[in-house]
């Protein structure tokens, strides 16, 4: 074979081979393309063509397209319902509260369902100044100022009965707790539950939800005749200068510090606290969603059968709240008199 036909074969061969690799580029880079688009002939989205090319979009359209045509299916048999005279009432259809997702869903009142929630045997304190409460307040709610309840800001139990007293508020009440912004409510969450009240819930987001629910203000005082309230303390919500010593040495004992974190890294109780501000619990005055808090003390390494000693008041206040609502056997230290005894850490040197 002469040189020259030589290379002629190997030219052909060549060409031959580039066709090949061109004819199977052109078919890869065609299935590429029909994919990325995600789409059917009509150009209507393809929920069974994953878009590979950004596939976390695709999906966040495959979400929308399915919701979209369950709309259409419950429109439909809406639809086919009230042309056979069996229309759907929204009432028969159930609801689903936010309270459903936290492990003790009664500590918890959200105001879009507060009228079903505060029948019959529920008092509501709303704990804000008396000017506050008389600008107005929800329909049959009774003032109870939650400072009447402290002395030198903190419980006096003495004073607390007093106040519940004067507010006609019985040991038998199932009583809903609803404030401003501020720490009022979840301290009289506290102060009650310390009292040994049994039923006490909190209004999730205080007064300015009320509002926002639609809930129409009243400015007159219900009529309310004195009761005979007696408090059934339970010591062990409160860590004092007497049982603390008694809590550390518990083998389960977790300390959680609700203050600013600017005032944990200055100072803290034992080298065992851990900082569990309120910004990370609440926003602004609105509770966060169970699978938050779930995750926050789940970080925490927080155990249901142990205990959680919450300090830092005010804030400790809302730490409490929040412990109970997720099921935890929470008690709280009240004040700052820990910073002048042996368990303080100081971090400044």
């Amino acid at each position: 074979m002469s040189g020259s036909e030589y290379g002629r074969k190997r030219h052909r061969r060549a060409m031959g081979i580039a066709m090949i690799i061109s004819l199977l580029a052109a078919i890869y880079l065609n299935v590429i393309l029909i994919t990325a688009l995600a789409g059917t002939e009509n150009g209507e989205f393809c929920p069974t063509c994953p878009d590979w090319t950004d596939l976390d979009g695709w999906l966040a359209k495959k979400d929308a397209y399915e919701r979209t045509e369950m709309n259409k299916m419950l429109q439909k048999g809406q639809s086919g319902n009230q042309s056979s005279g069996n229309q759907l009432s929204t009432t028969s259809l159930p609801i689903k509260s936010p309270a459903d997702k936290y492990p003790e869903s009664k500590l918890f009142i959200d105001a879009a369902s507060l009228s079903t929630t505060t029948g019959a045997g529920t008092t509501l304190l709303d704990v804000r100044s008396p000017q506050e409460y008389q600008s107005g307040h929800i329909p049959g709610a009774r003032n109870l100022y939650w400072k009447d309840m402290q002395k030198s800001g903190s419980l006096d139990p003495d004073l607390a009965t007093s106040a519940l007293c004067k507010a006609g508020v019985n040991n038998s009440d199932r009583i809903v707790v609803y404030g401003g912004s501020d720490d009022g409510a979840a301290f009289v969450f506290w102060a009650l539950s310390y009292l040994g009240q049994k039923d006490v819930g909190l209004l999730d987001g205080g007064i300015d939800a009320a509002w926002s629910a639609g809930v129409e203000p009243d400015k007159t005082n219900p009529l309310v005749s004195a009761s005979n309230y007696e408090m059934h303390v339970v010591p062990w919500l409160l860590a004092t200068p007497t049982n603390l010593q008694s809590f550390l040495n518990m083998s389960d004992i977790q300390i959680l510090d609700a203050r600013d974190f600017a005032d944990f890294g200055l100072n803290k109780l034992t080298n065992s606290a851990l900082p569990m501000t309120i910004e990370n619990l609440f926003d602004d005055s609105k509770i966060k969603d169970a699978a938050t808090l779930k995750e926050l003390f789940d970080r925490r390494s927080l155990n249901k059968k142990g205990t959680q000693i919450a300090y830092g008041t005010p804030e400790a206040y809302r730490l409490f709240y929040s412990l109970k609502l997720m099921g935890y056997n929470a008690t709280l230290l009240e004040g700052d008199w820990w910073q002048q005894t042996e368990w303080v850490v100081s971090n400044v040197h």
